[in-house]
Order: C-alpha cells, then structure tokens, then sequence
C-alpha cells in the first residue's frame, strides 16, 4: 500500500472468490452510473404538468410553470437546468423513467442507499453490491487489470464484496509516491519479479489481490492513461467537455463542480481505454454527485437542485459526445456509445408537498435516467395512461406512488444491455423472480 499514493483505499487484502474465473465476458459492454446523493426531487426534475394537482399551491417556491420548463411528451417536463440532455432525448437515446422505487421504503438515507446499491430490500444491513454480484458471476475480473473503477471520496457499496476494486478519491494523486520516474519503474518491477516464474499467473490473480501485484498492475494501467492530459473539446463549442478547472471551465459551472467532474472523467477514459475486442479493460466504471437533500432554500429554475441538476446535464452531455467519438480530441478513441449505459440512481424522492423551509422532506419514489446509444428513449410512466389522478399523494397522502421496482429497470440493463445470463435474476437481485419484478420491466432495449 505504500507504493501508491492517494485513492487506493479499496485494494486493502481480501478473502479469496471461489468462482471469480469462472468464464469470461467478451461482449464489450460497458456501464457508467451516478448516484445522486441525498435523494433528487424527482417531482422538479421530471415535472408532471399534465397532473391538476401539480400546482403553485402545493409548492409555493417550487413550482416550476410550463413555459419555464422542457416539454417532453405534452404530459411530462424536463426541468429547464436538464436541457442539455435533450440532444440524447431528441435522438432517442435517453430514457426518463419516473415513479421508480422499491417497497417499505424507510425514508432513511442509510436505509436508502444501501439497499439501492445492494439489490435486496429484505436486507438493508447487507454489504454487498448487487452490481458485485453480477460482475462475479459474470468473470468480468478475470485477468483484466482494472475490470471496474469507480472514483469518489469513498468505495460504493454497489460494487463491494470479497474482492476488491479500485476506488480513486482524488484522480491526479492515483499514483507511485516517488517522483523520480527510475523509482516508480522500479516500484512497478519489485512484485512482478517474484512471481514471474508462476506459470498460469491469472489463475492465482485472487491470491494475487492480497499482495502487491494486481495493485501493481492498477497503477501502471493508470498511469498508462495519462489522464492530465487528456482534455476532449466540444466539437460545437471548442470548450472543454470536462470542467476541472479554471482553464478548463470555459461553461461558467461553480468550483464546487471540479471533483464531480474529474470523478465523470476518469470514469469515461476508464471505458474508452477498454479493450473490447480482447477483453482486457474497465467493463463497470462508476461515481456520485452529492447535494441532493434539500430540506431547505431548494430553489425553483435556481437554486441547489437546479445547480446540481445542471452538473449532472452536463456530464451526460459530454459523456455522449466523448463516448461517440465526437468530441475535438487528439486521441482519437473509437466510439463505443453503441456498447454503453449511462444510468443515474438516488435513494429515493421527495414529498409532493413543499416544507415550510423552501425545501422538500424525505419520500418515496423518484426517477431514473438511462441513456446510451441502444436504449429505446422516452418517458415511461409519466403519460396520461400512467400516471392517474392522485398518484402524486399515493402515499401516506404525501409522497409519489411507486410503479416500477428499480431492480426491473436495472435487470433489464443487465440482461439485456450487458449480455448477463437471463437465469441470474435471483443471484444478482434476491428474489426477483419470485417477487413477479419481470413484469415491471419496461423494454429498455432492444425492438
């Protein structure tokens, strides 16, 4: 551990997997996801206009009027900070699906973000990411040097379990501690000359894992990125598609943006550095957004969430951009947005009803957005056919009523954009198949 410096926190030794080299997956898939701490105010950010009870009365400083928002289906509106994730939506490559949550939501923060990123919730006290379970079965560890990065202040739960991933709290500092480039070769040689003589090395990589060789391998995979100088254009703009600095922040966007996009960044040249022909590279790439509970001074078109919101816009913006190969960039990368899913995630949404503080409370269900160059675009359950009267106060006379079960929506990636095998349902989300979730689905790929 003393090798590396910052941000190498989740590669602590591990117990050994027992079936983590079971196979391989070559398909060339990818997956990104944000999670959008605090619980996002699904009502203001996909805005029911077509619902009577959507009034200025109910949310005095909240309520956001037609003509200051984005139509998107003549019932259902985009809150104006999202627009720019309307070039993806018009092209039919962005899903807005509302309404989505799980049952016996506790309302609780710890509750709510644990048992969306552990699948299972029978078991809000279990710490085991159901996004760790489908990479087991899956063997997408299997010989690949960084087969999942996530970068945030912290490893997520939703990628945890008996082998490690590497988790990078601070991009630019992911690295050998010495300067002097004889010394990181020769920290990078020190482990790999005692096991060079194994023969079937990836057969002993979990054993590995609890030494310095996979650590090792992390780094200089890493480090082979040069991600500082990687800086992709707008190709409409000429700006810089990741804000990370003042040099770089030709859109205006608030210092306090930095690290969100620096995490957005490193998790998109995770993917675009992936070898998809060989298997060789980061499948799962992953970070979070914080600010989202806003129990006071909200704001309406502005504010904390329009702030926030606006951050996440942007990110998706460029990710589709980058990812297809269209941003100005030396480099050159192929695009893979045909092989990709952008998918966001938050603990749950808030109450219909607008606090006395200029702020919405803890609630229920929220939404979702998935996006990517195979995704059947649209909004899903937010229409006339719905989303019935009195849905908003479904709960509890306060909170959004919930129709689809997260699990559905993220089985159906699984299934159906990353190739998992269609008879894991109940290894990766306990109980799916029993619990009758298949028919919560709603087609987000494919005819």
């Amino acid at each position: 551990m003393t090798l590396a410096g910052f941000g190498a926190f989740s590669m602590l030794p591990t117990s050994l997997i027992s079936h983590a080299l079971a196979g391989t997956s070559g398909n060339g898939r990818r997956l990104l996801f944000i999670f959008l701490r605090g619980g996002n105010d699904a009502l203001n950010a996909v805005i029911p206009h077509g619902d009577a009870q959507y009034t200025s009365s109910i949310r005095p400083t909240l309520y956001v009027p037609p003509a200051s928002a984005i139509n998107l289906n003549g019932f259902a509106s985009l809150h104006p900070s999202l627009s720019a994730m309307m070039p993806a939506y018009n092209a039919g490559e962005l899903a807005v699906v509302h309404r989505v949550g799980y049952p016996g939501n506790s309302r609780s923060h710890f509750d709510g973000q644990r048992i969306w990123e552990n699948g299972n919730p029978g078991e809000p006290y279990l710490f085991e990411g159901w996004l760790y379970r489908y990479i087991r079965e899956n063997a997408l560890s299997a010989g690949v040097n960084l087969p999942v990065l996530t970068a945030q202040g912290h490893a997520p739960l939703l990628v945890q379990g008996s082998e490690r991933f590497v988790n990078i709290a601070a991009p630019g500092s992911f690295d050998y501690i010495f300067a002097n480039p004889d010394e990181k070769a020769k920290a990078s040689l020190l482990y790999r000359s005692q096991y060079a003589g194994l023969s079937g090395l990836e057969t002993y990589r979990p054993i590995l894992s609890q030494t310095g060789v996979k650590l090792v391998d992390s780094l200089d995979e890493y480090r082979s990125w040069s991600q500082s100088t990687w800086d992709p254009k707008d190709p409409d703009t000429g700006w810089s598609l990741f804000p990370v600095s003042a040099a770089t922040n030709q859109a205006g966007f608030s210092t306090a943006s930095f690290s969100f996009f620096a995490n957005l960044k490193i998790a998109a040249l995770a993917l675009l550095e992936s070898d998809g022909v060989n298997n060789n590279g980061t499948r799962i790439a992953g970070t979070e957004l914080n600010g989202f509970d806003t129990h006071d001074n909200q704001g309406q078109v502005a504010g904390t969430q329009a702030q926030l919101l606006s951050w996440l816009a942007h990110g998706f913006k460029s990710l589709r951009i980058v990812l297809s190969g269209a941003a100005v960039d030396p480099r050159n990368y192929a695009s893979i947005w045909q092989d990709t899913v952008v998918m966001t995630m938050s603990e749950f949404g808030r109450t219909t009803v607008e606090n006395t503080a200029g702020g919405t409370d803890h609630a229920a269900a929220g939404c979702v957005f998935v996006s990517g160059g195979n995704v059947n675009g649209g909004v899903y359950n937010c229409d006339a056919t719905t989303w019935p009267a009195g849905v908003m106060f479904g709960v509890r006379n306060r909170y959004l009523l919930q129709r689809t079960d997260y699990r559905s929506i993220f089985w159906d990636v699984l299934r159906n954009h990353m190739g998992a095998d269609p008879l894991g349902a109940d290894v990766v989300f306990p109980g799916y198949d029993a619990s009758g979730l298949g028919g919560q689905e709603l087609g987000l790929f494919g005819a």
